[in-house]
């Protein structure tokens, strides 16, 4: 199971909506997307931690996605953190924290690992170039396949032994009774879950190709219907909806809207007219997506 935090998704000037923080969370791993000014204050009145982040990984360099990280980073040290931090993002991240250490009379007390992806035994996060005034990056937050055992196939044919169940698990052929068991015979692959996360984007084929598949596009939507959206590298919601429509994704969350607009209504509208299964990331909401066999 994986729970997508929507802590800030407006974006420009500090809003009612927060501006833009996407935490993702899953069997303890703790990932943090964009970090807007604000967002550590968000995450503490509503019983976030901050301080159990593994990783955060950043779009781009304008201020709405990034002026909350430093702030964080030394709550963070005054907190006593022990444990690396992981940061993804532009060239210009590591000189960015850089200067405001020096200039601020401030150093972390624990290691911070700049780079660029990640990977353990259950999970991977990648980068994708995005579409956006400036050198900007989404991100696909990827849950591996798992190998399961068709355990109610072994039962119809008289076999119980763990033994055995476990061999084939390991990917070993076992021989019982004189019957030889093939591990592919028997093994279930049990799909990850996959997420992307644009940042700021206009809509292009990069973004489309990158996000393919996804059980959950969350995509920037910053406007309703403005001709200015691509003249700065944004998205309209119907926009958005062309993107999750040709990408074939299964699930998709407007984000990054702008603060024009105190009433979603019609942006939702527009873009369930192309994709159907198309909801607002509202502020401080979450979304639950369950592995799927």
């Amino acid at each position: 199971m994986i729970i997508v935090y929507f802590i800030g998704t407006g974006g420009g000037a500090p809003n009612k909506r927060g501006l833009p923080a996407i935490m993702i969370r899953r069997e303890g791993f703790d990932a943090l997307f964009d970090c807007g000014e604000g967002t550590q204050w968000r995450m503490m009145e509503h019983n976030l931690s901050f301080m159990k982040i593994k990783l955060i990984g950043i779009t781009h360099m304008h201020g709405d996605h990034v002026l909350g990280l430093p702030g964080m980073i030394e709550t963070m040290g005054m907190y006593s953190r022990k444990e690396p931090l992981f940061l993804m993002g532009p060239k210009e991240l590591k000189e960015f924290l850089e200067d405001i250490f020096k200039k601020t009379y401030f150093y972390p007390n624990f290691e911070i690992q700049i780079i660029d992806k990640y990977e353990d035994e259950n999970i991977k996060i990648s980068t994708f170039e995005t579409c956006h005034t400036i050198e900007s990056q989404g991100y696909l937050f990827e849950e591996k396949d798992r190998l399961k055992i068709d355990i109610d196939k072994l039962r119809k044919e008289g076999i119980k032994d763990w033994r055995v169940i476990r061999m084939l698990k390991e990917g070993k052929r076992v021989e019982i009774n004189g019957k030889v068991l093939l591990p592919e015979d028997y093994l279930i692959v049990k799909k990850g879950i996959r997420i992307a996360y644009t940042g700021d984007t206009g809509p292009c084929e990069k973004v489309i190709n990158a996000v393919k598949d996804v059980d959950l596009l969350i995509h920037d939507s910053t406007f309703i219907d403005e001709k200015e959206a691509y003249k700065y590298g944004h998205s309209n919601s119907y926009d958005a909806a062309y993107v999750a429509l040709k990408a074939n994704v299964k699930r998709l969350a407007l984000f990054h809207i702008s603060p024009r607009y105190d009433d979603t209504y019609e942006m939702l509208i527009m873009a369930k007219r192309i994709f159907e299964k198309t909801f607002i990331a509202e502020p401080l909401s979450y979304y639950i997506i369950r592995q799927k066999e």
